[in-house]
């Protein structure tokens, strides 16, 4: 009786340490569109998103803003929201603690790494989490210099760096790339500049450490297979093809499908988008890719239901009219598997 006790109770041990370990965490990626207090930052260009700014950015305006974003957020994941996710378009760090106060008020607990961006507007990238997967943490930004862009100052490229339970190593670098404002050939190259910087970032943490998990996150403003992305960063389609420092990018297989997180004209398309470096997608790694799980989240309630731009994202403005919606992107996620 004592051997068959004493049996039960190690098998229900190490089921139970099994369980602890093999799990699934969610990752996921949302561009804000605009996520701002109604404080007045100095040196920040933020007048349009004050109450008497061009938005008339009131009180209840922003209220509304970290709702809508938070429940968004808190669907993610099975109605459990993401374990790690990175944002842009936040202005700073009142903002992002507004956006997690809403969601604790959602039973949801995150903590968050952000640092202010020399951006002229004070959009910036940010990036909270859950504390159970995570041993230990930290954070970095890494400027672009103005002068490598043709004098624009940008958001930098935030890094957050992570030692998980299982002492896996993952860092994740959070981009919001410049714009195609100007046109998209006449901007091409301060975002082909931005991809160098990332891709020497990545190389460099990678001969410091050739098992680190990397993964690249973002709305990179340009699509899987522009020049920035296949050429600079070494993004392939397909897991068979990412060498040593090259980067899987599930979106390729998605876009095929007519998927997108943007719609532009009537057009789907990812400037969102998951980057994965070998060791995320490498079978015997103590983190990996769950294949083919990454997607962009989309809801009925998140949508357009106006004809003229029915099943588009539903904005907080279109144009200067006031929405009361979510964003002009759809959020991305997917699964890491931790081992």
């Amino acid at each position: 009786m004592k051997l068959k006790l004493l049996f039960i109770f190690t098998s229900l041990f190490f089921w139970q340490a099994e369980a602890q370990v093999n799990q699934k965490i969610c990752i996921a990626f949302y561009n804000q569109e605009n996520l701002f207090d109604t404080i007045d930052t100095p040196h920040k260009d933020d007048a349009e998103f004050l109450p008497n700014g061009t938005y008339a950015w009131t009180s209840e305006r922003y209220y509304n803003k970290l709702n809508n974003m938070s429940t968004v957020i808190a669907a993610i994941n099975n109605g459990k929201g993401p374990d790690f996710l990175g944002m842009c378009e936040v202005e700073n760090d009142i903002a992002v603690n507004g956006l997690i106060q809403t969601l604790a008020q959602k039973k949801l607990a995150y903590d968050m790494i952000w640092f202010d961006s020399k951006d002229e507007r004070g959009i910036d990238n940010a990036l909270i989490y859950k504390k159970e997967y995570v041993k230990k943490s930290s954070g970095f930004i890494f400027d672009i210099n103005p002068d490598s862009i043709g004098g624009s100052i940008t958001r930098g490229i935030l890094m957050a760096d992570f030692t998980l339970k299982n002492n896996s190593r993952l860092v994740i670098l959070v981009n919001h790339w410049p714009s195609r404002r100007g046109g998209e050939s006449e901007s091409e190259a301060k975002r082909i500049y931005v991809a160098k910087r990332v891709k020497a970032i990545c190389d460099s943490i990678q001969k410091r450490d050739a098992k680190a998990h990397i993964l690249l996150m973002g709305d990179f403003n340009d699509h899987p297979d522009n020049t920035s992305i296949v050429q600079h960063l070494k993004s392939k389609p397909s897991v068979k093809e990412t060498g040593k420092t090259d980067f899987y990018n599930p979106m390729f297989a998605l876009l095929k499908e007519g998927k997108g997180s943007y719609n532009h004209r009537g057009q789907w398309n990812f400037l969102d988008q998951f980057m994965l470096n070998q060791n995320l997608v490498a079978k015997q790694s103590k983190l990996n890719y769950v294949p083919a799980s990454a997607q962009a989240f989309k809801a009925d309630w998140m949508l357009e239901t106006e004809e003229k731009y029915k099943g588009n994202p539903k904005r907080t403005f279109g144009g200067k009219k006031y929405l009361n919606g979510y964003s002009d992107h759809l959020p991305i996620y997917l699964y890491l598997q931790l081992n």
